[in-house]
């Protein structure tokens, strides 16, 4: 992968986030609508479900930092 798809990446994590910022701001029944049923709980579900693939994923992309310590006798 390459740097366009880690910026890509964290722009659907920050979609993703505001998005369940939404919906836990002013969260909303389930209810069935001409017999579609919106299910509110399983679609934040869903949204934290991809919030953690976006988190995994930038993981694996961005370089790792290794903090270490010398001593010196």
């Amino acid at each position: 992968m390459s740097s366009d798809d880690l910026s890509t990446l964290k722009l659907i994590r920050s979609q993703v986030l505001q998005r369940i910022q939404e919906i836990t701001a002013q969260p909303k029944p389930s209810y069935a609508l001409q017999g579609q049923q919106v299910q509110w709980q399983q679609y934040l579900e869903a949204l934290q479900r991809m919030l953690a693939w976006c988190d995994r994923q930038i993981q694996a992309l961005e370089p790792a930092e290794l903090h270490t310590q010398g001593d010196t006798p």
